[in-house]
């Protein structure tokens, strides 16, 4: 008697079971209530902790009722053998279909860009909160989704559908996404019309829509034509868009498709400096790999490739097409053939001696790739081990990095969390980070930077930077040493060197209405970057010197207030600067005064793309009870107005007319949430993490408040606040 009947869990065991085939199944078994067993003969003990849903043991458990197995499996596998004696035995397709012969079907099939496009599907259900069971061939990046799910009752179930070992014909969805029929798998396809006919039968069967660019003969009952795209990924992010449309009746927004987390090992970015960029792949095939040149720009730039061929029969077929792609590179290193338990009679051999810019996969060295004088690339592309391979060679990288700086006498730290640097709780990591102790420090980690091609950013408090989640590949430097939060009034020689050199700083400082006119003469303080604003405050009340009440409330460091000209109102800090010293990104060190420096509202453009070390500040004497007072007055202020909570204060820029927040407010904004962002309802130019917001809500909300202004007033607000390695631009 067949156990499939719905009546009762059941206990399956698969065999396989840590590939992107067998794993999705296993989750969606899991999810319907069955006890869920498996094995992988080359699984790893990582990768058995991520797919933790499933019981590892390489024994068939007592009481088994079915044994599952990838198409990878031996027929002659012990534990396949041993299964046989006391179960069904299944391939993982024909079960499938058996499990699922009375869902909403909705399978997505084809050549190329399967896993692409039920991922963009999956997100798409996910972003309308709608129900959808699945299982996917892909894990997302930053595990954004699950890999299968079977939760859901009476909602759509979509499926990326192998044609590889034939099971595809047991499968009569009631939609079928065909995506392309490029010829492929000749093993079990001896020719380009056995392969195109089985998808056409496929469309045959089909029993509501066929959604494809393909036509076929006999037509099926209906169908829908996938719109027609540049590229492939294009491609992909079409089908998905019309299948998403017909499942649901909904259209996609641009927002879904730029909000998608991506895909691993579909053009996925693994290692990105100003000049080196490290690229995983899947593609197998000589026409996945042309998309991915198209997508790289082999031809126009620098890319070197390290393939893995994928199969002796896929190789040995399409030979002279592989080869045809691959002459396009820079450089090929060939990686020995992934054989998929194929008898190997054309190998890697075979293409090496075909490639004239070919070499052995041991030539790749990691010293030859830390420093690059012109932008390049280095893909790893393949269906096998490669990906694995890639991920180690990345952090081999990272380590002749770091021995790089070493040999410099800099102790430079990796993988540097950077989740409670922001004020608003959201932020991933840094590949890189250093605290220089002085500026000799500072120069040779910036000039080792230069060499490498590491973008640099100087982080303080992290109080008007909202940091993504992925990893930044960039050097962070901390100001943190004590040599950065110095705080020294200078000397009567040193005052009377900057008042020579300035005869107007005492009228400029009364007639622009920095501080009150009640105060006596200026004092000049030097401080250093790295000093916090309120550790700040405290030694100039403390010392009887006001002026700088226009910094109460702000939680940064000095360095960060003079990049952004942080104040209250119109006025800002740079109004308050003598003397600025200051370091370009080459190391290379300036001094400016205050009547040469460049800066306006939230902005000084002499500091934009500099780093701060000192400033001489400008304030006034007076007495310690004054200086409390006036501090105390801004402080009321600001609490009255401004809310509590994770947040990193105004986050638009004021236009001229009005204030950022009137005109969130006036759009009826205020209280507005995606996920946990949430626009105050207290000040609506406060973007406040209310738990778990995530970088993706912010961005959401952040275009939801511009293109909401807009449309009401006329006005595109500017963020104030920075992108750690991104612009607003790009993002918006």
């Amino acid at each position: 008697m067949d156990p499939i009947d719905g009546s009762k869990p059941l206990c399956f065991y698969l065999l396989g079971a840590g590939g992107m085939g067998m794993a999705p199944f296993a989750r969606y078994i899991s999810d319907q209530g069955h006890r869920v067993y498996g094995w992988d003969d080359f699984i790893s003990e990582e990768r058995k902790q991520r797919l933790s849903f499933i019981h590892w043991q390489n024994t068939i458990p007592p009481h088994c009722d079915l044994c599952v197995c990838s198409s990878a499996i031996d027929p002659k596998h012990p534990l396949r053998m041993a299964a046989q004696r006391v179960c069904p035995v299944y391939l993982r397709g024909m079960l499938i279909a058996k499990l699922l012969h009375s869902q909403r079907l909705c399978v997505v099939s084809g050549s190329h860009g399967k896993s692409t496009t039920v991922a963009y599907l999956i997100h798409f259900f996910h972003r309308s909160h709608l129900p959808l069971n699945y299982l996917s061939g892909a894990e997302f990046q930053s595990d954004a989704y699950a890999v299968g799910c079977g939760k859901y009752k009476d909602a759509w179930t979509v499926l990326e559908l192998d044609e590889s070992d034939g099971t595809i014909e047991a499968f009569s969805p009631a939609v079928s996404v065909i995506l392309n029929t490029d010829w492929d798998h000749p093993r079990h396809y001896p020719t380009k019309e056995s392969y195109q006919k089985m998808f056409a039968a496929l469309a045959v069967r089909t029993q509501e829509c066929v959604i494809s660019k393909e036509v076929f003969q006999p037509s099926p009952m209906k169908q829908l034509a996938i719109p027609a795209a540049k590229t492939l990924l294009e491609e992909n992010i079409s089908a998905a868009s019309a299948a998403f449309h017909y499942l649901t009746g909904k259209t996609v927004t641009a927002n879904d498709v730029q909000s998608f987390p991506g895909v691993k090992r579909r053009q996925e970015v693994l290692l990105q400096t100003q000049r080196f960029k490290v690229v995983s792949d899947y593609a197998h095939h000589p026409s996945e790999l042309q998309a991915l040149w198209q997508y790289l720009g082999v031809g126009k730039n620098n890319v070197s490739v390290v393939f893995e061929p994928h199969r002796a029969s896929r190789l040995k077929c399409f030979l002279h097409e592989f080869v045809r792609a691959l002459k396009r590179c820079s450089q090929v290193y060939v990686h020995p053939l992934y054989e998929a338990f194929e008898a190997a009679d054309c190998n890697e051999k075979s293409l090496l001696a075909a490639l004239p810019n070919g070499r052995p996969f041991g030539q790749l060295n990691v010293s030859d790739w830390v420093s690059q004088e012109q932008p390049c690339t280095l893909a790893f592309v393949g269906a096998g081990k490669i990906d694995a391979y890639a991920r180690r060679w990345v952090e081999q990288w990272i380590h002749a990095v770091v021995s790089f700086f070493s040999s410099r006498g800099l102790a430079v730290k990796t993988h540097v969390s950077l989740q409670n640097v922001s004020m608003m709780g959201i932020g991933g990591s840094a590949l890189f980070a250093y605290e220089p102790k002085e500026v000799r420090d500072l120069q040779k980690v910036l000039k080792g930077c230069l060499q490498v091609g590491l973008e640099v950013y100087v982080l303080g408090k992290g109080s008007n930077v909202l940091i993504p989640e992925t990893r930044w590949d960039g050097m962070v430097i901390f100001l943190r040493q004590p040599f950065w939060t110095q705080c020294e009034f200078l000397r009567e020689e040193e005052v009377e060197k900057i008042e020579k050199n300035d005869n107007d700083a005492i009228d400029t400082f009364e007639t622009e209405g920095i501080g009150d006119p009640q105060f006596g003469l200026p004092r000049y303080v030097r401080v250093g970057a790295g000093m916090l604003l309120p550790a700040f405050l405290d030694r100039m009340e403390a010392e009887g010197v006001g002026g700088f009440s226009l910094l109460e409330g702000i939680p940064g460091t000095l360095g960060g207030a003079l990049v952004m000209n942080a104040g209250m109102g119109t006025n800002g800090i740079c109004d308050c600067v003598q003397q600025v010293t200051w370091m370009d990104r080459e190391g290379n060190l300036h001094e400016v005064s205050r009547k040469n420096l460049q800066y306006g509202y939230r902005s000084c453009e002499t500091l934009r793309d500099g780093i701060v070390l000192s400033a001489v500040l400008r304030g006034r004497n007076a007495t310690t009870d004054r200086v409390q007072q006036e501090r105390m007055e801004v402080r009321e202020k600001r609490e009255h107005t401004q809310p509590k909570g994770k947040s990193l204060g105004c986050f638009f820029k004021n236009p001229e007319t009005c204030s950022a927040g009137k005109c969130i407010e006036e759009s009826g904004l205020k209280g507005a949430r995606v996920g946990d962002a949430l626009i105050s309802p207290q000040h609506a130019n406060f973007l406040m993490n209310m738990g778990a917001a995530r970088f993706a809500d912010v961005v959401q909300l952040v275009q939801q408040v511009r293109s909401t202004v807009h449309e009401k007033t006329g006005i595109w607000l500017e963020p104030e606040v920075r992108v750690l390695g991104r612009s607003w631009e790009d993002i918006l």
